[in-house]
């Protein structure tokens, strides 16, 4: 089995949990899911992230970069993981960086151009994401404010896209896109066939109240 296929049995395991079917997941862009990815599961595994880190390497490595960054928090174990791998297989080792959610209120470079960054960003870049729904947060958070750097960012690459639109917006921002995942692909059977099993149990429990509700009165 190759680490592709380890992976995704993984995923299936540990990262994709099913909500109860009248008590929808709420996501958080406000819309309800009946599914929920928690990537994490996997990537704070140990089989999960030394696969991971390798298969993102790899990627990475096609766009010819000098550093790899990304959003906080899901990001950070990403990048490190890659960043030590490079440094251990290769002979030209990238160099790894975190986009802070909010600015630096303290220490030095909190009023500078550098405030939302820890690590050591250089040009060009590839951003790395665990899972990817719209792609706006990534735009928004991470891409814009490394372009007011004036770097370089090649392309994006995540574990899982949604295929809730960012392929597209990333396509109108000129970047390249990866993901080592699809849900319409990799995981939509398996997430509708565990969907169904919880409906059917949800059915099941109703049609009991009924009839206990039936025989009360």
């Amino acid at each position: 089995m190759n680490n592709k296929k380890i992976l995704e049995d993984l995923i299936k395991e540990k990262a994709i949990l099913i909500s109860d079917y009248d008590k929808p997941f709420k996501l958080s862009s406000g819309e309800f899911s009946h599914y929920y990815y928690n990537s994490k599961n996997c990537i704070l595994d140990p089989v999960g992230l030394d696969i991971i880190s390798d298969l993102l390497l790899k990627e990475v490595r096609k766009f010819k970069v000098k550093s790899v960054g990304g959003l906080e928090t899901g990001s950070i174990p990403l990048v490190t993981a890659i960043c030590l791998k490079s440094s251990l297989t290769e002979s030209d080792p990238l160099s790894a960086f975190f986009v802070r959610k909010e600015p630096k209120k303290h220490g030095p470079q909190s009023d500078g151009p550098l405030s939302c960054f820890e690590g050591n960003p250089l040009t060009p870049i590839v951003i790395v994401d665990d899972v990817i729904t719209t792609g706006k947060s990534v735009i928004n958070k991470t891409l814009n404010r490394i372009k007011k750097l004036g770097m370089e960012v090649s392309g994006i690459i995540c574990i899982i896209d949604r295929e809730q639109g960012a392929e597209e917006l990333f396509k109108e921002n000129n970047v390249g896109f990866h993901a080592l995942f699809r849900h319409s692909a990799d995981f939509k059977k398996y997430i509708d066939n565990k969907i169904d099993e919880k409906r059917k149990i949800y059915e099941q429990k109703q049609k009991k109240q009924l009839e206990v509700s039936s025989v009360s009165h």
